[in-house]
């Protein structure tokens, strides 16, 4: 059952505070947090629980590296300038 550890609080080395595990479970779109191997391996064989409850398919997605912070700040910038409907914010 993927629920099983759900109430179980850690602490998150993201965000610097205790969450359960409910939230690290479904912080990616209703997938794991990438860091959910670091953060819960000492409460549960967080390893087997990944391998029984996602495809490999949501395995590469997990664990897929995030992506530059410079792109992503560009990102954010341009969605900004689109919603403002300014091409050129300098």
């Amino acid at each position: 059952m993927i629920e099983k550890h759900d109430n179980t609080e850690g602490y998150c080395r993201k965000l610097g505070h205790f969450l359960s595990f409910n939230y690290c479970r479904t912080v990616n779109n209703n997938l794991p947090c990438s860091k959910v191997l670091d953060c819960w391996f000492q409460h549960f064989p967080i390893q087997q629980f990944i391998k029984d409850n996602y495809s490999e398919k949501e395995h590469s997605i997990i664990f897929e590296p995030p992506e530059p912070k410079l792109q992503s700040l560009s990102e954010i910038l341009q969605n900004a300038q689109q919603r403002l409907g300014k091409d050129d914010i300098k």
